[in-house]
């Protein structure tokens, strides 16, 4: 999901930074002479919020990376601010033209997706990484926490991921220590059978073709083929929420 800010809290983080920077640039002159300056009370009140700036302009700028904004420089005791006033300025402009903008541009209308409006199992355990830029991981962390899920939800705590998967979903009648989650419904209708079915295809398809290339690849996943990933869990997370437990009691 893409990040959003406040426009005018926005504005405010980068009418502070632009103000600050360019007095720190001007150092008491009434010219600027140079793209950087010493370093010194005016620069630490910027490396204090020079985070939240960063943060600020990335999300306005819709950026991958924004570099650090105040940059020491290898001789003396300088500090370069030029490159980070120049992005602040145009993210301060973004800002101040993107009502005008939307109105002689549009864009497309196709359907958007809230990450948090995902499985909450799914995108609890998946936030903390995620807002990190660690997709990859948050997807392995989502599938870990379903797994756990239908673990603690069938007690079959001696099989993981696909394996469980196939045991949980089987179309095979429930036996003694091996329960099995159901979709509901008649046993001879069409679509309950198509469901059930589906199911244990899908979610043993989830964690051969996501969570393990999660868990053992070298290759991180795009921001957009991860958030993909964690819609696929979602639909499995939302399924077993609907599933009934069917268990067989041992003989007395």
């Amino acid at each position: 999901m893409a990040q959003q800010v406040e426009s005018e809290w926005a504005k405010q983080v980068l009418e502070w930074w632009i103000e600050h920077a360019d007095a720190a640039l001007l150092d008491g002159r009434t010219s600027r002479e140079h793209a950087f300056c010493s370093s010194g009370p005016a620069t630490d009140k910027l490396l204090a919020r020079e985070l939240q700036t960063r943060r600020v302009i990335k999300v306005v700028l819709k950026l991958a990376k924004v570099d650090a904004l105040v940059r020491p420089l290898s001789q003396h005791n300088f500090v370069e601010l030029q490159t980070g006033l120049d992005l602040a300025r145009r993210a301060l402009g973004h800002l101040a033209t993107a009502a005008e903008t939307a109105q002689y541009i549009t864009g497309s209308s196709a359907p958007t997706m809230a990450a948090d409006s995902l499985h909450p199992l799914i995108w609890d355990s998946a936030a903390r990484l995620w807002s990190d830029e660690h997709h990859g991981a948050a997807v392995q962390r989502a599938a870990t926490f379903l797994n756990a899920h239908v673990q603690d939800l069938t007690g079959r705590r001696d099989l993981s991921d696909s394996a469980l998967m196939a045991q949980v979903f089987s179309l095979n009648p429930a036996e003694v220590g091996k329960p099995r989650l159901r979709w509901p419904g008649d046993d001879v209708d069409l679509t309950v059978k198509a469901m059930r079915s589906g199911m244990l295809q899908f979610s043993q398809g989830c964690f051969m073709a996501i969570r393990n290339p999660a868990t053992h690849g070298t290759n991180e996943a795009t921001a957009q083929e991860a958030l993909e990933q964690l819609a696929v869990l979602s639909t499995l997370a939302r399924w077993v929420d609907h599933c009934e437990l069917i268990e067989v009691s041992p003989v007395a």
